[in-house]
Parts: structure tokens; C-alpha cells; sequence
């Protein structure tokens, strides 16, 4: 009798983890099946974004011949809307990102933001600092500025996704404040929450809050066109988080509300509003249906 029940328990046992394998595998082989892992870029690439809202705009993205974006340019050029420009090292990684309102990432001009980026063995991005409210000198290089200053210490899961980021600020050369940002992703490979946890001068107690984002999808994310949007966003979410979209042959989506895909975090499109049309090229062909 006693065999029997060890039995049946190793049985029921031997389906659980079937189960749970198949569908944690499923999961595993999409991140890590070569050009899903950090991107689809070598299917699919965003070529130009769209949007019909009040403060509609057009966003044209360029690469260079590995498939690395270079910059995103703007028809609604302004006030935190710039042109972003990506430079990068002798190993391919990207170093810069410069948020500027000048045509190229070299013209004399102002700029709303720079990132710089320090990189692990694994070629992760561990610290992430940002200059704001600085500008491009004459000979063509960013000028570093005291006026804002945010520097962020990353970590990463298994699954070489941003889990957990620390950003302080400090503002005219004081310290204000220290967010502690942590994702936690579902069992399906996407975004559950965004955690945050505040300590600063301005308030004299810390606060937190949690940005829940939901529902997805069954389609591939848009970010995953492009492995420095999903870094950037700090969403590497296998779906889009959004419903009522089209999408094209390769189920990527061509047509969706703006306010869904923006969720409240930060993005490549901050003047997104209304709806959004996005036009790609995929195999080398252009790619809307």
C-alpha cells in the first residue's frame, strides 16, 4: 500500500514538473533562441512611427550596416522631444546616447539630455549616468553639465534583463534623491510591475509606489525590434502591452493606441499620443501587413 501511494506522489510529482517545464522552456528558448534574445532586429526594423494626436509627429529611425540604430529623428523638434543619437565603441556597444535638438550628434548646439554608459565582463550596462541640460561645443563634443546629474547602478536576472536599478540625482552639484526601481516579470515573459521606493532631501520620509502594467498581448513587443529600446525602457517584455491592435505578417504591431503602449514609463517616443502607425522593413522589404 505505502509503495503505491510513493508511486502515485512520484507521478503526480513527474507531470507537475513536465508541466512547469514546457511552458518556463517556452519562455527560455524564445529569449535565448538566436535573434530573440536581445532583440528581433534581424527580422524586423522599425523604420518610421507615426502619430495623429494634438501633439502628432513623425520619428524616422536609422541604422548603421550591423543593424545598430543611430538615431531617431523628429518632425516635432522642441521641449523634450529631441533627436536621440546613439555613438558607440570599438566593441559595438553602445557608450552614448545624446538627446539633442541639433540635426547631428556633432553640430554645435543645445542638448536636453546625455547618457554615458560603463559596462561589465558580460557586456551589461552596470552604470548608466546622465548629464542634463548641457549642449555640443565647437569642436563637436558634448559638454558635460553640473546643472542635473542622475547616475544608475543596474542589475540584471538570468535572462539579461534590467531587474533592479538604483538612480541619484543631484541637482546644482547637492544630492535630492535616490529612487530604488525594481521589475518583476510574469510567468509569460513580460512586465508585471514596476516597484519604486524614494529617499530624498525634499521629503522627510521615503515613499513608494508600484506601476502595474497590464493587458498584453500574444504578440511579439515592439521594443524587441531594437535591444537599446528595451534597455532604455527597462521593459524587455516578450508581448505588447496593449489590446485591439493589427499587426503585420511577422506579428509585430503596425496600428495601436498610443496611451496603452506608454504605460507611464519612459520611452523613445515621448510625444506619442492619439494613435500610432509604425512602418518596418522586414528580410530587406518594406513591411506594413
Amino acid at each position: 500500500m505505502k509503495k503505491n501511494k510513493i508511486e502515485n506522489v512520484a507521478f503526480l510529482l513527474s507531470i507537475a514538473m513536465t508541466i512547469c517545464l514546457t511552458s518556463c522552456q517556452k519562455l527560455f528558448d524564445y529569449i535565448h533562441k538566436p535573434g530573440n534574445g536581445d532583440a528581433v532586429s534581424d527580422i524586423c526594423q522599425v523604420q518610421t512611427i507615426t502619430t495623429d494626436g494634438q501633439w502628432g509627429a513623425n520619428y524616422v529611425f536609422n541604422y548603421n550596416k550591423r543593424g545598430d540604430i543611430e538615431s531617431i529623428i523628429t518632425s516635432a523638434l522642441g521641449t523634450g522631444n529631441p533627436n536621440v543619437f546613439f555613438i558607440y565603441d570599438k566593441k559595438h556597444r553602445a557608450s552614448q546616447v545624446i538627446y539633442s535638438f541639433t540635426p547631428t550628434p556633432t553640430t554645435p548646439g543645445v542638448v536636453w539630455a546625455w547618457q554615458k554608459f560603463g559596462y561589465n565582463k558580460a557586456d551589461q550596462i552596470i552604470k548608466d549616468t546622465t548629464y542634463g541640460f548641457t549642449g555640443i561645443g565647437n569642436d563637436g563634443n558634448v559638454i558635460p553639465s553640473s546643472q542635473f546629474i542622475s547616475v544608475a547602478v543596474i542589475k540584471y536576472d538570468t535572462y539579461n534583463r534590467v531587474v533592479a536599478s538604483d538612480d541619484s540625482v543631484w541637482a546644482f552639484g547637492n544630492f535630492s534623491n535616490t529612487d530604488h526601481n525594481a521589475y518583476k516579470y510574469d510567468e509569460r515573459g513580460n512586465l508585471a510591475y514596476q516597484a519604486r521606493q524614494y529617499q530624498g532631501t525634499q521629503s522627510p520620509f521615503p515613499y513608494s509606489d508600484t506601476f502595474r502594467i497590464k493587458p498584453y498581448d500574444d504578440k511579439i513587443s515592439i521594443r524587441r525590434t531594437n535591444k537599446m529600446w528595451m534597455y532604455i525602457d527597462k521593459n524587455y517584455s516578450i508581448n505588447n502591452s496593449f489590446s485591439g491592435a493589427t499587426y503585420n505578417n511577422y506579428g509585430l504591431p503596425i496600428f495601436f493606441d498610443s496611451q496603452q503602449y506608454l504605460q507611464g514609463l519612459v520611452t523613445l517616443l515621448p510625444f506619442a499620443n492619439g494613435n500610432v502607425t509604425v512602418h518596418y522593413e522586414c528580410d530587406g522589404n518594406a513591411n506594413t501587413k
